[in-house]
């Protein structure tokens, strides 16, 4: 998959460990998740279940959201800031 920013750069997901792309569960779905992973319901199924995908822009640091119908919308960081925000935090591995 590849899309097009704003400001004309081109986003590509076609590998894994990407450094401009992450996953995050809604709040309102985070507890749902949690209580079926106890009940013994597999990690990865959960996941795909709620999860929804982010993406950074290497260019110009917005951030493209995935909505409940697989539409992407855009958000820009104010004040501006630089691309890593979903990027790994080495301190934890």
């Amino acid at each position: 998959m590849k899309f097009a920013c704003n400001c004309g750069a081109v986003i590509y997901d076609n590998t894994d460990y990407q450094e401009h792309k992450a996953y995050f569960i809604p709040d309102q779905s985070h507890e749902k998740a949690m209580e079926e992973v106890e009940r013994r319901k597999t990690p990865w199924g959960v996941l795909r279940k709620y999860e929804r995908i982010m993406y950074q822009c290497r260019n110009c640091a917005r951030l493209w959201i995935d909505d409940q119908q697989g539409n992407l919308t855009c958000f820009v960081p104010d004040p501006p800031t630089g691309f890593g925000i979903l990027k790994e935090d080495k301190r934890e591995s």
